[in-house]
């Protein structure tokens, strides 16, 4: 026993290469669904779906449209899958080079489901499992996060890596 919990121990004292925990709020409509703030690329934010039960985050053919015109969507594969009703479905998979969650997190290389007439964009478990380990708080609606690089704005220079050598 006092072996494993010594690795347990070690294990738990790794760092991360990202930033440290991040809280971002949810909004709850009141529908017994959760949403977040996201912005892909250089479109207006807009809210995503909490979709656990989602294996790919997904927007629909106008944002892929939008994202293509800025160089920032790259087909990838098509995939076949099923909905939530059981209906099986073959859809494009395309490479977003930038998605950020909230305010203080950026992913980058992300893909994503493009549905011909989606109602709303999903944020599946592809990219939750990059924000590993995650949890997500009821009372407050509330998303914690680890696996997020730091958002530079434009006048931010880029920060050295402390495994740069002189």
């Amino acid at each position: 026993m006092k072996h494993w919990l010594g690795w347990m121990l070690f294990f738990s004292s790794i760092t991360s290469p990202y930033s440290s925990e991040l809280t971002v709020p949810l909004h709850d409509p009141g529908s017994g669904t959760f949403y977040v703030t996201g912005k892909l690329a250089n479109l207006a934010p807009t809210q995503f779906l909490l979709d656990t039960g989602s294996s790919y985050s997904s927007i629909d053919e106008a944002t892929l449209g939008l994202l293509q015109q800025q160089g920032e969507a790259e087909y990838v594969r098509s995939q076949t899958g099923f909905l939530a009703n059981g209906n099986r479905v073959n859809v494009p998979l395309y490479r977003i080079q930038r998605l950020a969650i909230g305010t203080s997190c950026q992913l980058k290389n992300i893909e994503v489901a493009v549905f011909p007439q989606s109602q709303r964009p999903i944020l599946g478990l592809n990219v939750l499992s990059k924000l590993s380990p995650f949890v997500i708080s009821v009372h407050p609606p509330r998303l914690t996060i680890q696996g997020c690089h730091p958002i530079q704005t434009s006048n931010e220079k880029p920060r050295p890596s402390l495994a740069s050598s002189p």
